[in-house]
């Protein structure tokens, strides 16, 4: 359900997704059902960040910050949950930037102890990349590093429930988008074919991303 609101990124099929997670999550309490509950709450504040929908976000940003704060603390997926949280911050930062001077420290940190506890998690490798992409190079921002960590967590994906899972595209978007950038168009075509190859229905890369190549 995820992937599929993913692929359209379908803000309601979100919505729904989310409401679906928290009966589960209400019906077998557990950490499973829980993180799988904040999971799908970080999918639908990544999508609101497309358009930048702000009402969105703080309908559900708070609720989802206070549930990844309690995982963090937990055994079995402390690690992720420091990866999102550091992401939530990120997206609190895009929506206003003054929070940086708040915001940034904690979200670096948080992501640090991330990779201390499990750094060969894929979804903290996920995170550190974007963390690595989007932060200035200025304040420590590293490109070649985002490239690495993306295909290194797309590799740990391999063979593991998270497979088939909406990150697994999403990390080949990227990783395309990072080559380009750095020159090598080739590579970007190649690895946004890979993805066509797993989702034909990927219209970011077929009709966005690919298009976009000279």
């Amino acid at each position: 359900m995820n992937y599929m609101a993913y692929l359209k990124s379908d803000k309601s099929a979100w919505k729904n997704n989310v409401a679906f997670a928290m009966k589960l999550y209400q019906d077998q309490p557990s950490p499973d059902s829980e993180f799988q509950l904040a999971f799908t709450e970080y999918g639908l504040l990544n999508v609101s960040m497309v358009d930048m929908d702000k009402k969105l976000f703080e309908s559900y940003v708070d609720e989802c910050e206070s549930r990844l704060e309690k995982l963090a603390d937990g055994k079995k997926y402390g690690a992720e949950a420091k990866a999102l949280l550091s992401g939530l911050y990120g997206f609190k930062i895009a929506h206003s930037p003054l929070k940086a001077m708040m915001l940034g420290g904690k979200s670096s940190d948080l992501l640090e102890q991330a990779m201390k506890q499990n750094p060969e998690s894929p979804i903290v490798l996920k995170m550190y990349a974007s963390n690595q992409y989007f932060t200035p190079e200025m304040w420590g921002g590293d490109k070649e590093l985002a490239l690495k960590a993306f295909e290194k967590s797309t590799q740990k994906l391999l063979g593991t429930d998270l497979e088939k899972s909406w990150i697994h595209l999403d990390n080949l978007a990227w990783t395309g988008i990072l080559q380009k950038e750095m020159g090598d168009q080739v590579k970007a075509k190649a690895t946004w074919g890979k993805a066509l190859e797993i989702e034909p229905e990927f219209y970011w890369v077929s009709k966005s991303l690919l298009p976009s190549l000279n």
